[in-house]
């Protein structure tokens, strides 16, 4: 057992709950232009994007059921302002920096707030145009999507970290 409380799901599949999709797009300036999310999984960022008039795409490595399947980021190009998305987390700094070469406007990525933690990423961030962070003030449940666990009480810490082009200085920080 993991210490989120549940077993390793295949693909690193796990689903985040609406509310916290909600609550980074009430943070967040809004968007302008289309907006992908390459790891959508069931759709719930997709679908959150879309319930607000936020014109979004979606596409997954597999079929899960919603957008494009047999999409690999890595190898894709598709033409979107932006990036809102749940990435495989021990890609998440590769996902950024391809992020910010196909988009104009932002990469948002939801992500372990210990992200923040790492000798190699220390390096890094200065050099990336990490603009804000926003801190889940409630710990966010994420079962395996291929399971019918239903969601808990999360064990581990969150937050949105959004990459935005041109912004130079350092990150804001912020709760939501």
């Amino acid at each position: 057992m993991r210490a989120s409380g549940y077993e390793r799901a295949a693909a690193d599949w796990y689903v985040e709950p609406r509310w916290c999709v909600d609550a980074m797009l009430d943070a967040e300036p809004p968007f302008s232009g289309l907006v992908w999310d390459p790891f959508a999984g069931s759709g719930t960022i997709p679908g959150r994007l879309r319930a607000r008039g936020i014109p979004a795409i979606a596409s997954d490595l597999h079929d899960r059921g919603c957008g494009v399947s047999g999409s690999d980021f890595f190898t894709t190009r598709t033409a979107a302002s932006s990036i809102v998305a749940n990435p495989p987390y021990g890609r998440a700094r590769e996902v950024v920096d391809r992020g910010l070469s196909m988009t104009t406007d932002r990469v948002c990525l939801l992500l372990r707030l210990a992200f923040l933690e790492g000798q190699g990423r220390r390096a890094w961030f200065p050099t990336s145009p990490l603009a804000r962070v926003w801190v889940s003030s409630r710990r966010i449940s994420m079962p395996p999507g291929d399971s019918d666990i239903p969601a808990t009480g999360g064990a581990i810490a969150y937050a949105w970290f959004v990459w935005a082009h041109g912004h130079c200085g350092k990150p804001q920080i912020g709760w939501i």
